[in-house]
């Protein structure tokens, strides 16, 4: 069986045209992410992206290393790091939550509380809306 690992991070999104990033953000990470099994969110509140990558331990790995040199944002904390047995979003290669949303589910996000049980409260409230 494939030791599958989920990583959480907090970061300054640095977006000169945030419509069109995004945009272009999503696509590459679906095409991408399919590719290498790895699935997620990404909420965006306007300043923050907060997002979740879960997949293969090494695949995701590569991935945040990744993620922590891009340059469409800096200050990038993570948390809630851990093997994990199930995926909490096996169906989304990775779905976007943007400003509006994302603002009414992580009203803190710029005084985020890095624990494992908010983090679960945000996956709670995230997988209750897409269903």
């Amino acid at each position: 069986m494939t030791e599958l690992l989920t990583v959480s991070y907090r970061s300054v999104a640095r977006l000169s045209e945030p419509d069109t990033a995004l945009q272009a953000i999503l696509a590459e990470s679906r095409n991408n992410n399919a590719r290498f099994g790895i699935t997620g969110i990404l909420l965006f509140d306007g300043t923050y992206f907060m997002q979740t990558i879960e997949g293969p331990l090494d695949e995701t790995s590569t991935l945040f290393t990744r993620i922590v040199n891009d340059r469409r944002h800096d200050d990038v904390v993570p948390f809630g790091v851990s093997k994990i047995e199930t995926r909490s979003f096996p169906d989304w290669t990775m779905e976007l939550i943007g400003p509006e949303t994302a603002s009414r589910i992580v009203p803190d996000m710029a005084d985020f509380d890095f624990t494992d049980r908010r983090l679960s409260q945000v996956h709670k409230t995230v997988t209750a809306l897409a269903a």
